[in-house]
């Protein structure tokens, strides 16, 4: 596509997706929200950019990244769901703490956030590969 409407638009959409993902990640553990949803807005920023920029662009910018993320998203989500196992506790068993933070404002870290923080990688990784690799394909002339 080939619009500066188009491409402003997601210059200005894209740190947003960023930044509601953060936000999606951090509640999910306590509300509706979680890695698995961070990870879906994340590339559906990948994908609004790919659109807007173009896959040659897309492919240069995401290509080593992604492969990386999901084998570490698949080491995060496995540690920190099997971890608990090394305390003798059952698997996914998560425990947290909480800290104050001035202005009456809690700081709650969990294993959740680890897990989560595996998951969107995890779907960042796979989903963007997948994008990746469909981009890359050569469009082949239909033979009547």
């Amino acid at each position: 596509m080939n619009s500066l409407i188009f491409r402003e638009v997601t210059r200005a959409v894209y740190p947003a997706a960023i930044v509601f993902s953060l936000h999606l990640l951090m509640r999910g553990h306590d509300e509706p929200g979680g890695g698995f949803v961070a990870g879906l807005v994340l590339t559906m920023a990948v994908v609004l950019e790919t659109l807007a920029f173009g896959a040659e662009a897309a492919r240069r910018r995401y290509r080593l990244m992604l492969r990386p993320a999901l084998v570490l998203g698949l080491a995060i989500a496995l540690g920190s769901g099997l971890a608990p196992m090394f305390w003798g506790h059952p698997p996914l068993t998560f425990s947290s703490v909480s800290y104050r933070l001035p202005g009456d404002h809690v700081l709650k870290l969990s294993g959740t956030l680890a897990f989560d923080v595996g998951v969107v990688l995890v779907i960042i990784g796979s989903m963007g590969t997948a994008l990746v690799v469909m981009i890359g394909l050569k469009r082949t002339r239909a033979v009547p």
